[in-house]
């Protein structure tokens, strides 16, 4: 009798893994990071790296929103409908460059971009926040990454929906994704930063711009890092 509750708990974990491809504590973490995220921070800084069984751990979080980007980029037409924002001249370079036909650089393209963008983007994004967040925090070293990893993974939620937009209708969202994407780290920050990271009105403008400015000089090498890397291995390897 007592075993059939288990199961049952069991089989609905199950059954939530395989149609949505995250787990209870996946949608556990979503939830909280859109609703309560200072409480998921302060979860994770009082129980450890899942929260006490609470949570995932924040890069394999981190890793599947960004697989999840991925696979929405391909249901929305690939990196055709991205690189449809690109100057064509230095599209048709590449294409040139490559000795391939359009069609089949990109289907190359998409394949080293999947394959290159989530570590090295996350790699060149962590390293800088982290070095700051490090130094506003109490906490080890250990922890301190894990909330490095926590804030991204709520900034890229709160995001998620103009990401979305872009890639549905990437001219239209060319010249406003970025700018609000970058409103959205002082929005994140605002919200799992207090008592954390700042205390007064202060501090919170002048450490928020600081970690935006570190944003935006960690986004535009990381873009560029794996931008050229998919077109260089698309153009020159078979």
């Amino acid at each position: 009798m007592t075993d059939k509750p288990d199961a049952k708990h069991g089989t609905l974990k199950e059954l939530a893994e395989d149609a949505s491809g995250f787990g209870m504590g996946e949608l556990r973490l979503t939830r909280d990071l859109i609703l309560r995220p200072a409480r998921a921070m302060d979860a994770y800084d009082e129980q450890g790296s899942t929260a006490g069984g609470l949570y995932p751990r924040p890069m394999r979080y981190y890793i599947g929103l960004n697989g999840l980007i991925l696979l929405i980029t391909a249901l929305t037409g690939g990196s055709e409908r991205t690189l449809s924002t690109s100057e064509p001249q230095v599209l048709e370079a590449w294409v040139k460059a490559s000795g391939k036909t359009r069609d089949a650089f990109i289907a190359d393209f998409d394949q080293w971009f999947s394959l290159l963008s989530v570590p090295l983007y996350t790699l060149v994004m962590v390293l800088p926040l982290f070095f700051l967040i490090q130094r506003w925090s109490p906490l080890r070293w250990r922890a301190d990454l894990g909330q490095t990893f926590t804030f991204l993974n709520a900034w890229t939620l709160y995001q998620m929906p103009i990401m979305v937009a872009f890639l549905i209708d990437p001219v239209t969202f060319k010249y406003l994704g970025v700018p609000l994407m970058l409103v959205l780290v002082l929005v994140v920050y605002a919200r799992v930063g207090r008592e954390r990271w700042w205390r007064t009105p202060v501090g919170a403008w002048l450490k928020g711009l600081l970690l935006l400015v570190v944003t935006i000089l960690a986004m535009l090498p990381a873009s560029f890092i794996v931008y050229f890397a998919a077109f260089t291995l698309a153009a020159y390897l078979p």
